[in-house]
């Protein structure tokens, strides 16, 4: 890998990296094993995230398990996951942009309602669900999720280490 932002033409090394997935939109996701490079000459730096669609389809698994009630931020993060545009997801879910926004930004609080049918509305989209919604919903139950970390597999894929 040669940096594409200057002319150094010389193979930049790469280290593995903890890495805070800001990118993501979310402040808690950690991601461990990342390959990182860095230009010695302008400094500019690469991340391999491997697969970003399954990494994004993973933390949206970890979100969906959550015991607590989702955040704005994290409803954003799955409506943008799933690729709909605030206008459209409202509408799915028969809200008006405003309040969607207000919901998302953290302007208004989010009710267990509202949770219940973002989970259900994401969870219908999402391929792979090796839990029941139903039954965690009526148990209860979930995981804690104020931190989510995952952990590099081979292949450009992740798995959960702490939530």
């Amino acid at each position: 890998m040669t940096c594409s932002m200057c002319e150094n033409k010389k193979a930049l090394k790469g280290s593995k990296i903890t890495h805070k997935y800001k990118e993501c939109g979310l402040d808690h996701v950690t991601l461990v094993g990342v390959e990182h490079f860095r230009c010695g000459e302008c400094g500019e730096e690469y991340f391999g995230f491997g697969n970003l669609e399954k990494l994004h389809t993973t933390i949206a698994h970890v979100l969906l398990r959550k015991k607590d009630l989702l955040t704005g931020a994290e409803v954003r993060f799955l409506r943008k996951h799933l690729g709909y545009s605030g206008t459209m997801f409202a509408k799915l879910i028969g809200y008006d942009d405003a309040s969607l926004s207000r919901l998302e930004n953290g302007a208004q609080p989010i009710t267990r309602t509202f949770d219940h049918l973002v989970r259900f509305l994401v969870a219908s989209k999402l391929p792979d669900r090796n839990y029941d919604l139903h039954d965690q919903i009526l148990s209860g139950g979930g995981v804690e999720a104020r931190r989510i970390e995952l952990k590099a597999k081979a292949g450009g894929l992740w798995e959960l280490r702490v939530a």
